[in-house]
């Protein structure tokens, strides 16, 4: 009778550990939907918030030396810090807009070019397409057919003007929840005191600590993964346009901010897009382009080389397998952008874990797999009390 009820037990208990992993893993979409709702609401303040804990103490120090009221010192950091950087920010994205329309202006003889150079490269490389057998020239050929369709299709679907007409539907949006930041910007760094202690007062003191524990463990981590990550990522992107542009490569700006993007993902970097690029330059009769790129690709690395291991330290990133599983899950997630989010996202939820934010989960699965291993110890010893 007791076998019966410690095997009843173990078969509850197990199916009640299954549904609540299964029910988890179903309603995991559910929550990503939320989050991702929320976000895009709660933007603005969430944007204003970060921001206000990196000018606050100039807003401090600005009130102690010069003795200003507290709101004429938010406005004067909000005018240099918003204002200085939307100033180049604008500028960037106005030549970006400049140069991708330049790109859709001029496609068909970009295009031209492109047919052109795969030409003189087959010409080059004729003596050796011939030695080779008849089905690697069939491949050869065929990814050539279907590249130039590619790029026939895109210049036939590009939708520039209708991608134009979004963003001005999306104008008086987007205005809104600016003026919504700079409000919330300006009260959350006027009022700091007021509102640290509003969202401190319903909380729990344990929680508090948590979350203090936590500020510095994103501070540590993902803060210095980010800032060191955004410090190469800038640095290689201007070497990259000083080459292209030294080099009088068209869409400079443009070539240097994609490589920049390739140069941040792990296992990637530039010379995934500046070493092919140079090979062909060397095949299509361009030595000199070729050597330019290989010298900013070198350049690069040198760069890396010397700063990466005093911005990142040791202490800082995670095991190279990590990164790489959060980077193909983040891809098949959230698409390219989740190469860069996927690390962060799990560098957030180690964070989450040192805080023990997970000591509650773990510690019921702990004790719900004791149950179950002890109930089966039970039947084991009974069955071996009968056998005796």
């Amino acid at each position: 009778m007791n076998n019966k009820k410690n095997t009843l037990k173990i078969i509850v208990f197990s199916l009640l550990g299954i549904a609540l992993m299964v029910g988890t893993i179903d309603a995991l979409p559910l929550v990503v939907r939320f989050l991702r709702r929320a976000l895009v609401i709660f933007l603005p303040f969430i944007i204003a918030y970060i921001l206000s804990l990196l000018v606050n103490p100039m807003a401090d120090g600005l009130q102690k030396r010069f003795h200003l009221p507290r709101g004429v010192c938010a406005i004067l950091v909000m005018v240099l810090t918003v204002g200085f950087a939307g100033g180049i920010i604008a500028a960037i994205i106005w030549k970006i807009v400049d140069e991708i329309r330049s790109i859709y202006d001029n496609f068909p003889v970009i295009y031209q070019n492109i047919r052109n150079t795969w030409l003189t490269i087959s010409d080059n490389l004729s003596n050796i397409r011939a030695l080779l057998p008849e089905n690697i020239q069939s491949v050869i050929d065929s990814f050539y057919e279907q590249a130039m369709q590619w790029v026939a299709d895109f210049a036939k679907n590009a939708q520039i003007v209708e991608s134009a007409g979004n963003v001005a539907k999306k104008l008086p949006s987007i205005f809104i929840t600016s003026i919504v930041f700079l409000i919330a910007l300006y009260f959350m760094v006027a009022d700091s005191d007021t509102v640290s202690l509003a969202v401190k007062k319903p909380l729990s003191k344990r929680f508090v600590d948590r979350v203090s524990k936590l500020k510095f463990e994103i501070k540590h981590y993902v803060g210095g993964y980010v800032k060191a990550q955004l410090t190469i990522m800038c640095i290689t992107f201007l070497i990259l346009l000083i080459g292209l542009n030294i080099l009088n490569i068209e869409y400079a700006l443009l070539i240097a901010l994609a490589t920049a993007f390739v140069d941040a993902l792990p296992f990637f970097g530039s010379g995934t897009v500046l070493l092919p690029w140079s090979v062909i330059n060397f095949i299509s009769g361009k030595p000199k382009l070729g050597i330019g790129l290989l010298i900013i690709y070198f350049s690069v690395m040198l760069m890396r080389q010397m700063i990466e291991p005093k911005l990142i330290g040791k202490n800082v990133g995670m095991h190279p397998l990590l990164t790489l599983l959060s980077m193909y899950v983040g891809y098949r997630v959230l698409s390219i952008g989740g190469m860069i989010l996927g690390p962060l996202i799990l560098m957030f939820a180690i964070s989450l874990y040192k805080v023990g934010l997970f000591d509650d989960i773990i510690e019921f699965f702990k004790r719900l797999f004791l149950k179950i291993n002890r109930e089966i110890q039970d039947i084991k010893a009974s069955l071996n009390n009968k056998g005796d």
